[in-house]
């Protein structure tokens, strides 16, 4: 029980941390939304919130980067998104709050490849997917298409495991649609 109560207190302290974050007005903030786990029989829809700081980095040979914090929720009510012979009449969800860098690649005036490595918390509840270990790692690669307006759409592929430090590492794969509105 004790457990319990302390891994609710970590997301609480975590899920406000990353929405107080300070903010600066060059700040970004993208969504998206799309098919989490699509890969394996579990399956979902993800929901995702993507803040993008206004804080560069030049490490190494890389070139410049941005910090990036996500929150994903990831739920699939009565197994929409499952699939295959073994599906069990379950309601899967969790969640994955993770930090890392971004570095943007311009293909032309309007398109935009954005590789991305991030690591973070993740967290199952009632049936979720166990993912053999709280701390996973993500890489994504997103291509985007900019607005004249300062909007964006794009899609997104990603991958989350923990590198095998867990007792099981089952992985998981996305693939999101992105968009940012400027009003």
């Amino acid at each position: 029980m004790q457990n319990i109560v302390m891994r609710i207190v970590l997301k609480i302290f975590l899920i406000s941390s990353f929405l107080s974050t300070t903010s600066n007005a060059n700040d970004q903030l993208y969504f998206k939304i799309g098919l989490w786990d699509f890969k394996h029989e579990t399956g979902g829809l993800a929901l995702n919130i993507k803040k993008v700081l206004n804080k560069n980095f030049n490490i190494l040979n890389l070139g410049e980067l941005t910090q990036i914090y996500e929150f994903t929720g990831f739920t699939d009510k009565k197994n929409y998104f499952s699939k295959g012979k073994e599906v069990q009449d379950r309601e899967e969800q969790a969640i994955y709050l993770s930090t890392g860098l971004q570095k943007t690649l311009n293909l032309s005036k309007n398109l935009s490849l954005v590789p991305s490595f991030s690591v973070g918390l993740y967290e199952a509840f009632d049936a979720g997917k166990d993912m053999g270990f709280p701390i996973e790692f993500k890489s994504e690669i997103e291509l985007n298409r900019s607005f004249s307006n300062g909007s964006l759409f794009g899609v997104t592929y990603n991958h989350i495991s923990n590198a095998d430090i867990g007792d099981t590492n089952p992985g998981s794969d996305s693939i999101l649609i992105n968009f940012k509105k400027n009003f």
